[in-house]
């Protein structure tokens, strides 16, 4: 299959999910479709997946270049909630803390998020990922 077949079978199938998935939501279609869209998301995704496949394979995207700064990125993220966690149990033994454990769940995912951020483009300004191809 040529990338060009597969990168347009994708779209277009991902065009259609998103397409039904608005019908679905302003109402215009029933829940009698949800089979429909479900099975619609599901060709779109094995779509996309053989569409990247086929890019990996014919060496148009370099993959061990991106793929450990990639899981990097990712693993900061899901780390966010577990710090927001952490941080909640600390401050609730404080005496003072009834009634602001939301605002200080968040503020404290918040900050992570922005440090992290910042340690990212510091890391990538300073060329740490560009030797990773």
């Amino acid at each position: 299959m040529d990338l060009r077949k597969a990168l347009w079978a994708s779209v277009s199938v991902f065009t259609v999910f998103l397409l039904l998935f608005f019908l679905r939501l302003f109402n215009v279609l029933g829940s009698e479709y949800d089979i429909l869209i479900g099975w619609v998301s599901t060709i779109s995704l094995i779509l996309c997946s053989v569409f990247m496949g086929m890019l990996i394979s014919e060496k148009k995207i370099q993959v061990r270049g991106m793929l450990v700064p990639f899981l990097l990125f990712i693993a900061g993220f899901v780390a966010a909630p577990f710090v927001g966690v952490g941080v909640l149990m600390v401050v609730s033994m404080l005496p003072f803390s009834r009634g602001i454990e939301p605002i200080v769940f968040g503020g404290s995912i918040t900050g992570y998020l922005l440090l992290y951020m910042g340690l990212w483009f510091w890391l990538k300004k300073r060329g740490v990922f560009s030797n990773w191809d």
